[in-house]
Parts: structure tokens; C-alpha cells; sequence
């Protein structure tokens, strides 16, 4: 709990711009991300949940993560976010590449991956052997696709959310 308290500490003045980070009042260890689409990518202006859980291995095992924006379970709005809410990144373990190093790895560097190599300017390369194809009419469809997606899922359904809460009022 020491090392998760520190960074927590850190998170509140080092969080990059569009990254929100909210934690449990009594469990730290439970919080809820927001990252804002990034200018300039298919996912700019949307809103996109994550559920973060640091379990009693952190911080010598990384983090859960558990995406939410998924249309109910329906949508992957990019190769490393299923439907299921699986969020694929070498960080957290669930993919190849740069691995999670206890003593170094933080939730900082894993929100940060996930804002600039997730919610990209051409998704559709992430998938592996497409890496190549930037550019390409296959990646400017899928933008589009990824563009309507975070439109209607991750900014109409959100204002829609809103409208429910002002309502109950």
C-alpha cells in the first residue's frame, strides 16, 4: 500500500492532459480512469472508461485494467480493447513486448501507453503483421469505423448519461 500511495501522490500533479484518474475513498487500491481521445486520432473528444485494480502482488505484478466503453459488450474500438472489456498491453501482461518491472513500472506509464499507443492516429495498425499498412484504404475505413464508434459511444451516450443524472434531480 506504501508504493501505491506514492504514486497515487505523483498521479494527482503528474497526469498528463486528458487523463483523469479517481480512486476509492476507502480502497485506493479501486479506481476509475477517464482518457480523453487525443487530438488528431478517431477517439478525439470521446470519453473512454477503464476500470483499475491494484491487487495484494502490486506492485510486484502490474495492475488490472478493465476497459468499459464497449457499447455494452459489443464494440472493440481498437485491436488492443476487446467487447469483453480485455485490455491488451505488454505493461499489464497481456501482451508481448516491454514487460511490467517491479520498481520501476508505474500506473503513470501504463495510462500514458494507453493514451498515446492505444488511442493512436491509425488503430487498425496495431494488430500484428499490419503494422505496414499506414496509411492505406483498410486503415482510413477503420478510422472511419473507430470515428462513428467513439461519436455515438464515447460522447452521445455519455451527454445521454448526463441527461439521466439532471433528470433524477
Amino acid at each position: 500500500m506504501r508504493q501505491l500511495t506514492l504514486e497515487l501522490t505523483r498521479l494527482k500533479t503528474g497526469l498528463p492532459p486528458g487523463i483523469f484518474v479517481r480512486h476509492g475513498v476507502s480502497r485506493i487500491d479501486v479506481m476509475k480512469v477517464l482518457i480523453i481521445g487525443p487530438k488528431d486520432t478517431p477517439y478525439e473528444g470521446g470519453l473512454f472508461e477503464f476500470d483499475l485494480f491494484c491487487d495484494d502482488k502490486y506492485p510486484f505484478e502490474p495492475p488490472k485494467m478493465n476497459f468499459k466503453t464497449t457499447g455494452g459488450g459489443l464494440l472493440s474500438f481498437n485491436p488492443n480493447l476487446y467487447p469483453s472489456g480485455k485490455v491488451c498491453l505488454s505493461l499489464l501482461g497481456t501482451w508481448a513486448g516491454e514487460q511490467w518491472r517491479p520498481g520501476q513500472s508505474t500506473i503513470l506509464q501504463v495510462l500514458v501507453s494507453l493514451q498515446a499507443m492505444v488511442f493512436c492516429d491509425e488503430p487498425y495498425c496495431n494488430e500484428p503483421g499490419r503494422d505496414h499498412l499506414q496509411g492505406t484504404e483498410a486503415s482510413k475505413a477503420a478510422n472511419k469505423k473507430y470515428q462513428a464508434m467513439t461519436i455515438k459511444h464515447a460522447m452521445i451516450d455519455w451527454l445521454h448519461c448526463a441527461d439521466d443524472r439532471n433528470m433524477g434531480e
